[in-house]
């Protein structure tokens, strides 16, 4: 006879891990940024004492999703090349499925990672890196809330003292 439990392909356990990761990261990103939904399209900057300067680059909302780049600021200029941005993952956030994955990314070790959606590995790697960021950046006291979602130009930034 032939049992199941016995024979589980060995992406389950991976798969069933990765899922965890991105309501884990859902979460995270709900207590860093709890009104990302009705931020406009724009840079939105998380200032904390003895912290580095987060920023939070909202480029795309849809009716179940939200996108956007999450990276330290090094540099007052937002115009700086890519080295003034580190780590800077772009990562979905879908709203119906309470799920939230990176797609892709400038990690520290300076590898620009495009995540192949089908590799399990690489995403628990990615999405493992963001829930340990995520973690730090809330401990700092960064946050996106309470700031004003008034309809200002696209390239403005907008600020928050926490």
């Amino acid at each position: 006879m032939y049992n199941s439990l016995l024979h589980r392909p060995k992406t389950t356990e991976r798969f069933t891990t990765l899922m965890e990761m991105y309501e884990k990261n859902y979460v995270l990103i709900r207590l860093l940024a709890p009104e990302l939904k009705q931020m406009v399209q724009g840079r939105y900057v998380s200032s904390v004492d003895g912290a580095m300067p987060l920023e939070l680059l909202v480029s795309e909302h849809s009716r179940y999703t939200s996108t956007f780049n999450l990276t330290y600021r090094f540099s007052d200029s937002p115009e700086k090349g890519r080295r003034d941005r580190e780590p800077d993952l772009a990562i979905r956030l879908y709203h119906d499925s309470r799920s939230c994955e990176v797609m892709s990314g400038l990690l520290p070790e300076g590898r620009i990672e495009i995540r192949r959606t089908r590799d399990l590995d690489e995403g628990r790697r990615l999405n493992r890196f963001l829930n340990k960021w995520l973690s730090y950046c809330i401990r700092q006291g960064h946050t996106f809330s309470g700031q004003s979602v008034e309809a200002l130009p696209k390239d403005a930034v907008y600020c928050v003292q926490n």
